[in-house]
């Protein structure tokens, strides 16, 4: 039987936010205890603005040495929340435009943790594109653990 949080490390990667002008980036998480991460973005879309969303990598949560992820990720959305629930699988790539409609959007972005490379260990998803302050945005990511444990004694993802 699965349980979410008995299968998975839920991190609250952005606090819900209304946009800045800015681009946005989701907490640095340290991924050496997982397996994949599962990068969840709901967007709110306010203005005709194409976003596009990609994965960084860093070698600290602080973060230190961020730079762009060069891996392809498997990505679904669901681009009209209002007029339907299901999330369809799109062209795997290194980052997703989500589109221009003014609509509530779902976003899920898989990470591979083996797809890393020698030296990280720290990933965050991140807007390329400024969010308008018309717009809201919340993300959360969802570990696979390497090793299965308890809720209360999973290994923490904000920490190094």
């Amino acid at each position: 039987m699965f349980s979410l949080p008995e299968n998975l490390k839920v991190i609250e990667a952005l606090a819900p936010q209304v946009g800045a002008a800015a681009a946005v980036t989701g907490d640095y998480i340290s991924v050496k205890n997982y397996h994949k991460v599962y990068g969840v973005i709901h967007y709110a879309q306010g203005d005709a603005t194409d976003i596009t969303w990609a994965w960084l990598r860093a070698t600290a949560v602080a973060p230190t040495g961020s730079a762009a992820v060069a891996n392809v990720c498997r990505i679904w959305s669901d681009l009209d929340c209002a007029t339907s629930d299901l999330l369809v699988e799109r062209t795997a790539a290194i980052n997703y435009a989500s589109g221009a409609g003014l609509t509530h959007k779902l976003i899920v972005v898989e990470f591979d943790c083996a797809d890393l490379g020698a030296g990280y260990d720290v990933i965050a998803l991140s807007s390329t594109t400024a969010i308008a302050a018309t717009s809201y945005v919340s993300m959360m990511y969802y570990g696979v653990p390497r090793v299965a444990s308890r809720v209360l004694t999973q290994p923490s993802g904000i920490i190094d």
